[in-house]
């Protein structure tokens, strides 16, 4: 492999205990990730590589939302964008609060109510996101039907299927 910058070789590096701080998370350390390292003294240019990243994140999301303390703010911030919503979407779409109140959460000022870290805490344990269609999101429960329909369930091959009524 040869650095970007300069064009030479690069030599590879075992890194013991990596801080990644890249995610938003201030006390996350990576154990055995490889740091390219270039070779000319005058450049000191390096390379990180961290394989399979999105598992990573979710083993991050999965471990925060398992935890038995409150959420912390960068918490709180990286959950939301590891579900793929910006603050906004995140706000009005999915908690039902204004954009002000999760840049709260997320600075530190307002703490998050537990029903509202509960909900959060079950779209990450429930591998809910990411969300792609925020559209469809927006229309969970929004209409105001009183009568339920009636919903036809069938088996097939000892699996239940939902057959349109």
């Amino acid at each position: 492999m040869n650095c970007v910058m300069c064009g030479n070789k690069m030599k590879i590096e075992k890194e013991k205990l990596f801080h990644y701080t890249d995610c938003g998370l201030s006390r996350v350390y990576l154990n055995g990730i490889s740091i390219y390292k270039c070779t000319n003294k005058d450049c000191d240019n390096e390379e990180l590589m961290i394989p399979n990243i999105e598992e990573l994140h979710e083993l991050l999301a999965q471990t925060l939302a398992h935890q038995k303390t409150r959420f912390l703010p960068e918490e709180i911030r990286f959950l939301r964008t590891h579900l793929g919503f910006s603050g906004t979407d995140f706000a009005r779409k999915v908690m039902k609060v204004t954009p002000e109140t999760v840049t709260r959460w997320e600075k530190g000022v307002l703490q998050m109510k537990e029903t509202i870290e509960l909900f959060l805490r079950v779209l990450i344990i429930t591998n809910a996101g990411p969300f792609r269609n925020y559209n469809e999101l927006e229309e969970f429960g929004s209409s105001k039907i009183k009568t339920p329909p009636k919903r036809v369930f069938e088996t097939s091959k000892n699996h239940w299927i939902k057959k349109i009524a």
